[in-house]
């Protein structure tokens, strides 16, 4: 709703109230105060939609052009011919790198963090003598995380230890049915295992 439909929805009954059938129909106002209000309410509504692109853009998941090359200059981190989404994930690394301690949770976070999912959606397993398995949902991730994620596993070699083997798997789940035929001489049973397919290793 622009500020002019509030401001004239404000006024008493005594006013016309034509202006603000013909502002939300998309029309210009005819009396002089609607008029009035309809150039003080698009200087608001500028003002309001500058304003909240400047929040929304301070979300390093939205930035783009010239504002997100300026976001990483501030870390040292240098674009290249890098995508505006490969770039934000190159930005994050190094914040992450920064800030980790190379432990298992935080490969746990930053795993999470990188691919858009929820930490406890990150399963990990520690194999003797030094490697991780990480195994993560297919089902939750998005297209973008799907289409970039070798280089997301070949960034996270700046977060873990050095000497730890890295694996970051898969995991799809699969189902069936069959009939089960209660008090009859026979019955129909169906188990199916699959198991998760390498995605990616950091060796």
């Amino acid at each position: 709703m622009s500020f002019a439909v509030k401001m004239l929805k404000m006024l008493t009954s005594a006013y016309n109230r034509s202006d603000v059938d013909n502002l939300e129909a998309g029309e210009k106002p005819v009396t002089n105060v609607g008029k009035l209000f309809f150039l003080a309410g698009w200087g608001f509504d500028i003002l309001r939609d500058h304003t909240e692109r400047v929040r929304l853009w301070d979300d390093l998941d939205a930035m783009r052009g010239a504002t997100l090359n300026r976001y990483g200059a501030d870390f040292g981190v240098a674009r290249g011919e890098s995508s505006d989404e490969i770039y934000r994930i190159m930005i994050k690394v190094k914040i992450i790198a920064m800030l980790a301690a190379g432990n298992l949770d935080t490969v746990i976070v930053s795993a999470a963090s990188l691919f858009n999912v929820d930490p406890a959606d990150v399963k990990a397993e520690e194999i003797y003598p030094s490697k991780i398995y990480l195994y993560i949902d297919e089902d939750k991730l998005d297209e973008e995380r799907k289409r970039v994620a070798p280089v997301i596993v070949g960034l996270m070699s700046r977060i873990k230890s050095a000497g730890i083997g890295l694996r970051i798997f898969y995991q799809t789940y699969s189902g069936g049915s069959a009939n089960l035929y209660v008090a009859t001489p026979t019955f129909q049973h169906v188990r199916i295992h699959v198991k998760p397919e390498i995605s990616n290793e950091i060796n």
